[in-house]
């Protein structure tokens, strides 16, 4: 193919310029190549480039030093937000040990009761209470499907409670000893003196606390005694521990006693609990004091809360 004459003109000048510039490159690099030191205009070229280049060298550092600390910092966050994670699960789990050894330990001492207790008892658990009457009632998950009926003693591991107020078939209502319209008949366990018996109910000046009413002025009660149920009433059973005397006082009369009572339970915290089934080692003794019966005016059976 035949190439234009202005073309071919073009082109010879373009290869011309390349020679004579690759000619030039390869005198200086002859000229240069043996020479010691430097001519003044390289010298000049060298003084003022150099502060150039030491403070590109600077930049460049700096540069480098941000990224890497950028990275430093974004690796760190991520490491950070990982550790936190897994300290989240590491306390999630810690507490969830902490509760099941609780339990643990209460079913424990649950079993411990039931299979040394002298009566037939029926395991259930607090599934329900009112905020508004804290220390009246509560709900338990065991009803007449379960043998549980009316009137029934309820304990803890700790001590007694109360008595099964309302049933349904998978659930009741339990009294509780703290509720002022619940009261049991009791006597002191270290003395246990014939006639010594008093009555066990709600302290008003005190919620949560218990008081016992109308003992003898002679009675043999000192603070620390334990205060058991009498079993009179036909309610709940003889020797179920009630409470521990913190004082001992006269009536506004002088005629009888009061004490102030810590009760075993702790009723702040109800989680399991024990429905004692009637039978003959709860067979009620006869004498002339009774417990107060469930009122059942004030409260009915169809309450749910």
């Amino acid at each position: 193919m035949l190439i234009p004459k202005n073309q071919r003109k073009k082109l010879v000048k373009k290869m011309l310029a390349i020679l004579s510039v690759m000619a030039l490159l390869l005198l200086f690099a002859a000229y240069t190549v043996n020479r010691q030191g430097a001519t003044w205009p390289e010298e000049i070229v060298q003084v003022v480039i150099a502060p150039v280049q030491g403070a590109f060298q600077r930049l460049t550092r700096s540069v480098e030093g941000i990224l890497a600390t950028v990275k430093s910092y974004q690796e760190l966050r991520a490491e950070n937000a990982e550790l936190r994670a897994r300290l989240g699960e590491a306390i999630t789990l810690e507490a969830r040990l902490t509760e099941l050894r609780k339990e643990n330990e209460r079913l424990r001492r649950m079993l411990a009761l039931r299979e040394t207790s002298e009566y037939e008892l029926i395991a259930a658990e607090v599934i329900a209470r009112d905020p508004n009457n804290w220390f009246s009632l509560v709900t338990i998950n065991k009803g007449s499907r379960h043998g549980v009926r009316q009137r029934m003693a309820v304990i803890t591991t700790d001590g007694l409670i109360g008595s099964v107020f309302s049933v349904s078939p998978t659930t009741a209502q339990v009294q509780l000893l703290t509720d002022p319209r619940r009261s049991v008949s009791a006597i002191i366990q270290r003395s246990r003196e014939t006639g010594a018996v008093g009555t066990v109910e709600s302290d008003p000046q005190s919620p949560g606390y218990l008081r016992m009413m109308q003992l003898p002025r002679d009675a043999n009660v000192l603070p620390g005694d334990s205060v058991i149920s009498s079993g009179l009433g036909g309610v709940f059973p003889k020797g179920l521990l009630i409470g521990f005397v913190l004082s001992v006082a006269e009536d506004e009369q002088g005629l009888t006693i009061n004490a102030t009572l810590q009760p075993a339970a702790t009723f702040n915290r109800l989680e399991e609990v024990f429905v004692v089934i009637p039978g003959a080692a709860t067979e009620p003794e006869t004498g002339d004091v009774q417990e107060e019966p469930l009122q059942e005016t004030e409260l009915q059976e169809g309450d749910v809360f």
